[in-house]
């Protein structure tokens, strides 16, 4: 995965460069990120966010967002302590795509031009998901991707975690809505994202599981059948010894998550 990382980076600056626009403001926004300027990026993306001769423009809107996302991997250079100016970068960093997203929906001029980055955010959102997961944190697990779905809402199986957090924390509403809009999006053919493919056949396995209990056999049949299909992604997703092993990695990390979000955050929703 870090391989992945390092190679996903070099394509975003590679991508950014070739579109590079025909405005000074946004091309130094483009230079800034370039040389890991990654503070200068943010606070001049949002001050152009403020002019309303950009305020229709999304560019702007990703540049933050990368910009802090780049942060978020960065806590010793940056101040994200809370209070800081910069606090909850991966939040900030979702927030601000999600708004790109959606000022660049009508004319979708922009949004093909940044692939690699999204790959980069949903890899990191599902990974503190997870994270959650597995510390029986079901409620910020949740949380988490719900912050992840707003941003990513192409990604069904960020969804389905987001679900499976939510009836694990007992908001049955939400949660079985979720599952189920979750669930009509994935069948034999889908083609997951190589970032969170690793996750579905567990996350199958858990709402199998669950919609039988719930007397639900029909979805239960199918998200049974998922399964199968996609466990040649990760295998040890199934493994019961390795979701031990897995289990006990994650509460040593613990100390290094909680760096990253204080405990007032992790307290609400996203």
């Amino acid at each position: 995965m870090k391989k992945y990382l390092i190679i996903s980076i070099v394509l975003i600056t590679f991508s950014i460069r070739l579109n590079a626009q025909k405005d000074k403001k946004i091309d130094e926004l483009m230079f800034l990120y370039v040389d890991e300027k990654y503070d200068k990026v943010v606070d001049k993306a949002l001050a152009l966010t403020d002019q309303d001769a950009y305020k229709k423009n999304p560019l702007p809107l990703i540049y933050a967002s990368m910009g802090y996302y780049q942060i978020s991997r960065l806590p010793a250079k940056y101040d994200i302590a809370k209070g800081g100016k910069y606090e909850n970068p991966l939040k900030n960093a979702q927030k601000y795509l999600a708004s790109f997203v959606k000022k660049d929906a009508k004319a979708n001029e922009h949004y093909n031009s940044y692939l690699e980055y999204y790959d980069l955010l949903s890899d990191t959102s599902n990974k503190l998901g997870q994270h959650y997961f597995l510390m029986e944190q079901y409620s910020k697990s949740a949380g988490a991707y719900k912050a992840a779905v707003k941003a990513l809402p192409n990604d069904p199986i960020l969804l389905l975690w987001q679900s499976i957090g939510e009836v694990k924390s007992k908001n049955f509403a939400e949660g079985d809505k979720n599952m189920i809009t979750a669930l009509n999006k994935i069948d034999e053919n889908f083609k997951p994202s190589p970032v969170t493919a690793g996750v579905l056949a567990h996350g199958m396995l858990i709402v199998s599981e669950y919609l039988t209990q719930k007397g639900d056999s029909q979805n239960a049949a199918k998200a049974k059948k998922l399964v199968e299909v996609f466990k040649k992604f990760d295998p040890d997703e199934l493994d019961k010894k390795k979701m031990e092993e897995r289990k006990e990695k994650a509460k040593e990390d613990d100390k290094i998550i909680r760096k990253f979000y204080s405990e007032e955050e992790s307290k609400t929703e996203y």
